[in-house]
């Protein structure tokens, strides 16, 4: 009797949103040889056989000289040969300071012992 007295309630029909379907998405492959020739990177093997070539005298300076004033067209030798002329400089600059404070303190030195009469 208790379901005579009360409303009959009629089950609301569900609705379902509408789903966008997802775009697949594939995983590209690498592929072999995507850089030209011109980005190629320089193995590390590379850097040790180009750092050896430029460290003989006259001739490593020359190697160096064209392969950093654009001699080559691997944009990494390239750039690696002007940090290595740049390298080359700097070192050379503080070893000619250094030559000159080594021969200013030998005749300083020199001097001083003329003018004690040792």
């Amino acid at each position: 009797m208790e379901n005579e007295n009360q409303p009959q309630v009629q089950p609301q029909p569900q609705v379902q949103p509408q789903v966008q379907p997802q775009p697949v998405y594939t995983n590209p492959q690498p592929q072999a040889n995507i850089l030209p020739a011109k980005y190629k990177p320089i193995s590390a093997w590379g850097y040790v056989g180009y750092q050896l070539l430029f460290s003989i005298p006259l001739v490593g300076l020359i190697f160096l000289l064209v392969f950093a004033l654009g001699g080559t067209n691997n944009e990494n030798l390239k750039n690696f040969s002007r940090s290595f002329l740049c390298w080359f400089l700097i070192m050379l600059v503080i070893g000619i300071i250094v030559g000159i404070i080594f021969i200013l303190m030998i005749f300083l030195a020199g001097g001083m012992a003329a003018s004690t009469g040792a």
